[in-house]
């Protein structure tokens, strides 16, 4: 994460970020001149032991709160830190999404104390705020491609592991909120390694492209289909009862048996590929009966359906419900 953190290094202005706790995870060049504090003395510390803004109000101050609809506005405020510096200041709070599960505030200030002459002032305060506000959109896409990026499977195109688990932990936490019964389904392809053997790995991995696509073509739009890793992928089904279960993991089995994979270098010869399915619904009551808080308990159940969909000859579905 440092690695991506780097990015606001080229900035001119100053540019701390802070966790929900409200501790510095990082602070660019720029800021550590400008406040004369090193790195290594405010990474880890909470932000107002070191930086004082006179407005408490700003969420990185001790009593101040968040306020969404205040965010990427500026405010001008002056500035002292822990280094006895004073500074005069345009501060703006920016939320970053880098992180699943975790929210992290970039804290971007730049300092306006040497303005003297007003028009000049007003004039290049306008250039500087159009230039930092390009230049945080553009540290923003990058950051968010580099975020999803970090959630996505390259060969497939579809979300990687990191990505599914971020996703059943939400759907987890909705089931109980909002009383919703949700499915997981586990899916591996029948004798993937077979095609490794015969056919090469290239091939293979051809075969995982059209399996996910295939899957993914199949599924509904509120559907999450992740790669699990190897040859095995994942569904979470939300608002999916029994028959909802039942019903697209047929689907999605039809699919993929009904599906051509292009023999690499033979574009006219096709194989012939199926997947097994173990699928769990899981109702609300049951989760808060047993005070389930960890995915990997349901999953167990799923990932035993499929184990026997293998064993009772392959290119099947075995489903159940989480008791």
């Amino acid at each position: 994460m440092q690695d991506v953190f780097k990015l606001f290094d080229h900035m001119l202005d100053g540019v701390f970020i802070i966790n929900d706790k409200k501790e510095v995870v990082y602070i660019n060049v720029s800021a550590s001149l400008m406040t004369k504090l090193k790195p290594r003395s405010i990474i880890g510390k909470k932000s107002y032991e070191h930086l004082f803004f006179a407005d408490e109000k700003l969420f990185c101050m001790k009593d101040g709160v968040l306020d969404i609809d205040k965010t990427s506005l500026y405010h001008e405020v002056d500035l002292k830190t822990s280094k006895d510096i004073f500074i005069k200041v345009q501060v703006m709070i920016q939320p970053l999404n880098l992180i699943p599960n975790e929210r992290l505030w970039m804290v971007y200030f730049h300092n306006v104390a040497d303005e003297i002459n007003l028009s000049t002032s007003l004039r290049l305060e306008v250039e500087e705020k159009q230039k930092a506000t390009k230049e945080i959109f553009k540290v923003q896409s990058e950051l968010q491609e580099y975020s999803e990026l970090a959630l996505k499977d390259n060969m497939t195109g579809l979300g990687n592991f990191r990505f599914f688990e971020t996703e059943v932990l939400k759907t987890l936490q909705s089931s109980i909120e909002n009383n919703s019964t949700f499915s997981l389904v586990m899916m591996d392809v029948d004798k993937f390694k077979t095609f490794n053997d015969t056919y090469g790995h290239q091939q293979g991995d051809e075969v995982l492209r059209v399996i996910g696509k295939t899957i993914s073509q199949a599924v509904r739009a509120s559907d999450v289909v992740a790669r699990y890793g190897g040859e095995e992928f994942v569904m979470i089904l939300k608002n999916a009862k029994m028959t909802d279960l039942e019903r697209i993991c047929e689907k999605v089995r039809l699919s993929v048996q009904n599906a051509k994979v292009s023999k690499l270098g033979k574009s006219e010869e096709f194989l012939s590929v199926t997947i097994s399915l173990g699928g769990v619904v899981i109702e609300p009551s049951v989760i808060q009966e047993k005070g389930i808080t960890d995915y990997k308990t349901l999953l167990e159940v799923a990932d035993k359906n499929l184990y026997s969909a293998k064993n009772g000859g392959r290119n099947r579905t075995v489903v159940s419900l989480f008791i």
